[in-house]
């Protein structure tokens, strides 16, 4: 195979799915005055999973990952598992509906992460995540 070649395959080889790979969408919502929500608020995964956060109403919202009860490790991973230019264990700034970004589970420790928009913090948005 060319040298000029193989970077490219890389690339398209590591945006297929993995075997058993399944998403999850978490629409983001503003259903009423004063109530902001996460839905699915819980979800229950597997390690080779996708998570797609996508703004239904409202916005803007970054999602954050609370650090509370993850290990120094788990930290590590999470970050490394989110967008790139990120804040610590959060997601990109999702200006408004239509706006989503991904988050790739493999390698992430099975355990409960909790999340949470930033931006509604004072509405109580949060939501968990179990990975399997």
């Amino acid at each position: 195979m060319s040298a000029r070649l193989a970077p490219l395959l890389g690339l398209l080889l590591a945006a297929l799915p993995l075997a058993g790979q399944r998403t999850h969408e978490v629409r983001l919502r503003h259903p009423a005055p004063e109530e902001f929500r996460f839905a699915p608020a819980r979800l229950v995964v597997g390690g080779s999973d996708v998570i797609e956060f996508t703004v239904e109403a409202g916005g803007p919202y970054v999602v954050g990952f609370e650090p509370g009860d993850l290990s120094p490790a788990e930290q590590a991973r999470l970050q490394e598992l989110l967008p790139a230019g990120s804040g610590a264990l959060r997601g990109p700034v999702l200006p408004g509906p239509g706006a989503s970004f991904r988050v790739r589970l493999p390698g992430l420790p099975p355990g409960t992460y909790r999340f949470v928009s930033v931006t509604h913090a004072a509405y109580r948005m949060q939501g968990e995540l179990t990975v399997r």
